[in-house]
């Protein structure tokens, strides 16, 4: 694994970590390693190989890290009290959309040369969140632009839906 795949792995590693903070301190470092052109063309690389190992990191791999990223915030905020200030309301709104914005971010990045992501994790990612009342709640609206603007806008993902998901997901199709 090259260097900048190392750094990034042990970033991803870090977005998985139980202290809010060192969290916080990770997705910063996560979106200026996904904007170096050594990382994406790293990824784009190792992504496009056809024998891929499951020790290579992949734009795939780490999405599968952001996942769990949202899933450790999305446990964060189940955790904290429900009676607040509204300004600790505020905070935790601010901090949903920021998590909202890591994964569009992420996505964006991903498909800015073409395609990069299987869209059946994506669509799996994303139907989880709107189909779970709690998650559809604090990401929603979020998420649903996402899945207009990032996904179906994407002509190579509509071919990647089979016809039973899209009859299943959206029965007025």
């Amino acid at each position: 694994m090259s260097l900048v795949l190392h750094d990034l792995l042990a970033c991803c590693r870090g977005l998985e970590n139980d202290k809010a903070t060192e969290r916080k301190k990770e997705t910063e470092r996560f979106k200026r390693l996904i904007r170096s052109k050594e990382v994406i063309q790293e990824l784009d690389r190792t992504s496009g190989t056809k024998a891929k190992s499951s020790s290579q990191l992949t734009w795939d791999a780490v999405f599968r890290f952001l996942q769990r990223y949202v899933q450790k915030e999305t446990e964060s905020l189940q955790s904290s009290k429900s009676n607040v200030t509204a300004t600790t309301l505020a905070t935790r709104q601010k901090k949903m959309a920021e998590t909202c914005c890591l994964v569009k971010f992420f996505i964006r990045y991903a498909n800015k040369r073409g395609p990069r992501l299987k869209c059946s994790e994506l669509l799996r990612h994303v139907m989880e969140v709107l189909q779970s009342p709690f998650l559809c709640s604090a990401y929603g609206e979020n998420y649903s632009s996402l899945l207009l603007k990032d996904i179906l806008s994407v002509r190579k993902y509509w071919c990647d839906i089979p016809r039973q998901q899209w009859q299943s997901k959206w029965p007025l199709v």
